[in-house]
């Protein structure tokens, strides 16, 4: 693992239980997780990681950020979570306190994204608690997109929210190869975009750069890749350079799309679509 790598999404840290633990564990990742679902898990003795936005209010760390909280606990009578924070502690053991209220706010963030280690002999259990909608890729996305569309209504100046919507209609159209959902999909992050999203939102989600591919518009990838390249942080982020090599390629760059994808082969030597998107060029 590469320290400096600003993220590592839930996926990759599925397939990485998946394919290093030779069969102890499995693990998935999943969007569109409810409250209700993680005090499930946690009740069966399950803990739960969420993705979720957050301040962390430090001097070295400011503005918003991205970030996971294993939940561990939960209290009814006082609506609060107890989960372990890895950057803010505390260190004791005893864990991070936060409201039903705050977690559903910035869990919102990441459009309720979690994943979950388990042993093999426990999936039926974990498959009962997910539930079919879930369990089914196809309706788990249609999900979220029905819940971020309503929030868009209740909140139409929300921009995670329509963030959420281009983020679950992208990926439906990744699923089906429907061109109205990238369409929309598109839309709906130049709302979000529009409204305005925190510098770091692309350090974390992609696909709006999956949109744009889709609906043409190669110099928006660029701009956008261009925009996080300039932030330090952001020369860390491979994905950045692999979208950015896309635009590149559909412009006719060859040259230039061979080189984004060395950069992020060597932001991080692991991240296998790089390595294939080189391949296929001849790279």
């Amino acid at each position: 693992p590469n320290p400096e790598d600003r993220n590592v999404s839930p996926w990759q840290i599925a397939d990485y239980v998946n394919e290093t633990t030779f069969g102890q564990f499995k693990a998935g990742a999943y969007a569109g997780g409810t409250l209700e679902m993680v005090k499930q898990f946690v009740a069966a003795g399950l803990p739960v990681v969420i993705e979720k936005g957050y301040y962390p209010n430090v001097d070295n760390a400011p503005g918003w950020w991205g970030h996971y909280l294993t939940v561990f606990g939960y209290d009814d009578e006082k609506e609060e979570i107890y989960s372990l924070d890895t950057y803010l502690g505390p260190f004791d053991g005893s864990g991070r306190v936060d409201s039903y209220e705050e977690i559903e706010l910035y869990w919102q963030q990441f459009n309720y994204a979690f994943y979950i280690v388990y042993e093999p002999q426990q999936e039926a259990l974990v498959q009962q608690i997910l539930g079919p909608t879930l369990l089914d890729e196809q309706a788990m996305w249609r999900n979220t997109a029905a819940i971020a569309e309503q929030q868009t209504r209740q909140e139409p100046d929300n921009a995670f929210a329509w963030f959420n919507v281009g983020t679950s209609l992208t990926q439906l159209g990744e699923l089906t190869g429907e061109p109205q959902y990238y369409q929309g999909g598109a839309q709906a992050f130049d709302t979000a975009r529009e409204i305005g999203l925190p510098p770091r939102m692309l350090w974390y989600q992609f696909r709006p750069y999956y949109a744009y591919l889709k609906t043409g518009r190669y110099q928006d990838i660029i701009d956008l890749a261009n925009a996080t390249l300039e932030t330090q942080g952001g020369r860390n982020v491979e994905e950045t350079y692999w979208h950015k090599g896309h635009a590149l390629l559909f412009l006719g760059d060859v040259a230039g799309a061979a080189e984004a994808y060395r950069e992020a082969l060597r932001a991080n030597p692991n991240f296998y679509p790089a390595q294939i998107s080189l391949d296929s060029i001849g790279g």
